[in-house]
């Protein structure tokens, strides 16, 4: 015997607590109110304005305008020194990136791979003339770069990544190399199309011996936008819902670059 089914009964309807929009939006935002006030602003401008048509390399291109017009407004100092044009404050730029992605992803992590990931292996890596020499043109957006961890063969376990920085004494350089093809750095954020700089963390060898994991800042285009010699550049292609990042890949070969260029706070 089939019993029939219970008739579904809606819930009643019950009146919405009342609710203090300010603050709760106090509470949300904490500390950083100001600066998610300051990047809610900009977003809600014109320029900002979102477009749904755009193919893969014109939404690239799109979103470096846009990274552009946030670094002119000094959001990308903000974690910098005073003393480089920032503002010291490590929270602000936290807050600024969070509040990003209520705009646009692609945007929050292209923002994040400059002023996070290089622009932070800079600052907490290196020391006084790499802060003075690079920090500001990359807070102003004007030396765009990218953070080389991560490789084909190794993924992100640093402990055995294989490309190698070779110490020449006489000339006062390390030579970066790519040993074989599956040591080749991967999906590493603004390579693809814009970046002329990253940081390559290698293994570091002098007089034959491997003294492990090191960072060095590493031109990888010209002012022309061209690969630097003995650098090789491809695209990993579009991201599902970051069609807008331009993750790439970098291939070194026999590529020199000066003593100073190890990022040198930890080791010399």
């Amino acid at each position: 015997m089939t019993v029939p089914a219970a008739p579904i009964t809606p819930a009643p309807v019950r009146p919405s607590p009342p609710v203090d929009v300010a603050a709760l939006k106090a509470l949300l935002d904490g500390p950083e109110a100001g600066i998610r006030d300051v990047v809610r602003r900009l977003l809600a401008e014109e320029r900002f304005g979102y477009r749904y048509d755009l193919r893969s390399a014109e939404y690239r291109e799109q979103v470096l305008v846009w990274l552009r017009i946030l670094a002119g407004q000094g959001l990308g100092a903000l974690a910098i020194a005073p003393a480089y044009g920032g503002a010291g404050n490590g929270r602000a730029v936290l807050a600024a990136f969070e509040t990003l992605a209520y705009h646009d992803l692609s945007l929050t992590i292209k923002f994040g791979v400059q002023f996070g990931l290089f622009q932070g292996s800079v600052q907490l890596l290196g020391t006084e003339w790499h802060h003075r020499t690079f920090l500001p043109d990359i807070s102003r957006g004007a030396l765009l770069g990218g953070f080389a961890m991560s490789e084909l063969g190794s993924g992100s376990n640093v402990r055995d990544l294989e490309t190698t920085a070779t110490y020449d004494p006489d000339h006062e350089e390390f030579v970066i190399d790519t040993p074989h093809p599956k040591a080749h750095k991967e999906w590493i954020g603004n390579v693809a199309a814009h970046g002329t700089m990253v940081t390559v963390f290698e293994q570091l060898i002098t007089n034959g011996v491997r003294h492990g994991v090191h960072a060095f800042l590493v031109p990888i285009r010209d002012d022309q936008g061209r690969p630097m010699p003995g650098v090789t550049l491809g695209d990993s292609g579009i991201k599902e819902g970051l069609n807008g990042i331009d993750n790439g890949q970098i291939w070194f070969d026999q590529v020199r670059i000066p003593r100073r260029h190890l990022l040198n706070r930890f080791a010399d």
